[in-house]
């Protein structure tokens, strides 16, 4: 019988100390696996956030600084912008084109007052538009949408009034009355997320006495074919002769880059443990395996089985067992997050309209598969040296006993 065949069938006989340890690395991976779906949700919640809630698009088309340039030279002259615009729509797999302003400043409503970060916007009927947060009057000239932390610290409800001044290095302040026309929820939670305060577009430029245009953002069709895009769309402008950077918005999160460091950081502190205690599973078993069965080893090498395949047994019997243990992980990774998010739905849909999104299971099938040839990886190393002393070990001793 080939070692193959041998190390199998000791697998499907296995023992209780086998049957444990595929046990314990199916346990290991199926942690791995809901962990780096978890981060797969995490980053998934944060491009919602970063593009939708803070209307950061897909891209960004800023103007190009230029060198020793005046405060207010990286912004878009008028017909700069509009020769932008022109592109961009033209441009294939682009869903929404705007114009967008950041401003920044203080806002009063009567006895109290705040900073506030806001958005010039051009307010638009295509249905991209209507999906994001903050919705604007286009009958109320100075109309402000803001968002239910805002409106809390100013005590601020729909048809409240207040006042906005502008604050810039580069320009004269221009206090300018306001009426909120919408109360929005933010984009996000915590101390990461921006809920900017959204005006038109024009009264953004008039806090900040200017007529130029911070930057163009793009809404895509497809948000997988961003890099593609970027570069397109880079090139596009570039062959017209537009000084322009095309940013994504991973470049322009703040809270992306620092939530992506901390999850990957975290998820290879986990994948380490998990593999280290794969690791040391495989080696002990094997070892006990080869210890418990030497005088069964040690009549296969008087029947003529060289070493080789002794060896060949042992590595197999290691490879067999991370093998089902990834069978088993997949088995339970699978089930466990159709059981969640089958609860997390039932539970959802009985709550009230505007009640939070169901927190839902992901499971992210690139780092499963990467994860599952590392294992295997894993097991064979870890197997190499108890398979290599119970190959070399002594016949004679081993069948004296």
């Amino acid at each position: 019988m080939s070692p193959h065949r041998i190390a199998l069938r000791t697998m499907l006989l296995g023992s209780t100390r086998s049957l444990l340890a595929v046990s314990l690395i199916g346990a290991s991976l199926c942690v791995l696996d809901l962990f780096a779906g978890h981060a797969s949700s995490a980053r998934v919640r944060l491009e919602q956030q970063a593009v939708i809630g803070e209307r950061m698009g897909h891209l960004a088309v800023l103007r190009a600084p230029e060198p020793g340039g005046l405060p207010g030279s990286a912004m878009f002259a008028p017909a700069e912008a509009q020769r932008v615009l022109q592109l961009v729509r033209a441009s294939p797999g682009v869903a929404l084109v705007v114009p967008q302003m950041s401003v920044s400043g203080i806002a009063s409503a009567g006895a109290r007052s705040a900073l506030f970060f806001g958005e010039g916007i051009v307010a638009t009927p295509d249905s991209t538009a209507q999906q994001l947060p903050g919705k604007l009057d286009p009958g109320v000239r100075h109309g402000v949408a803001v968002s239910r932390h805002q409106a809390s610290s100013l005590g601020l409800a729909n048809g409240a009034s207040l006042t906005l001044t502008g604050a810039s290095l580069a320009a004269r302040s221009v206090p300018l009355d306001a009426e909120v026309v919408d109360i929005y929820a933010g984009g996000g939670s915590g101390a990461s997320a921006r809920h900017p305060l959204l005006m038109p577009f024009s009264m953004a430029q008039t806090l900040l006495d200017t007529e130029r245009t911070e930057r163009i953002v793009v809404y895509l069709n497809d948000a997988s074919h961003t890099e593609e895009r970027r570069s397109a769309l880079a090139a596009s402008l570039a062959a017209a002769g537009m000084p322009v950077l095309v940013k994504t918005w991973q470049e322009q999160s703040a809270a992306y880059t620092a939530e992506r460091g901390a999850a990957e950081i975290a998820f290879d502190s986990v994948a380490g443990m998990v593999f280290a205690v794969i690791a040391a599973t495989v080696a002990a078993t094997i070892a006990m395996n080869a210890l418990e069965r030497r005088r069964e080893v040690a009549t296969l090498r008087a029947l003529g089985m060289r070493s080789s395949a002794v060896f060949l047994m042992f590595v197999m019997e290691g490879l067999w067992m991370a093998l089902a243990g990834v069978t088993l992980s997949l088995v339970g990774s699978g089930l466990i997050a159709w059981i969640v998010n089958r609860a997390a739905m039932s539970y959802n849909n009985g709550q009230v309209l505007g009640s939070a999104a169901p927190m839902l299971v992901e499971l992210d099938f690139a780092r499963m598969a990467l994860a599952v040839l590392t294992v295997l990886a894993v097991a064979l190393l870890a197997a190499l040296v108890p398979s290599f002393k119970a190959a070399r070990a002594a016949i004679a001793p081993a069948l004296a006993r």
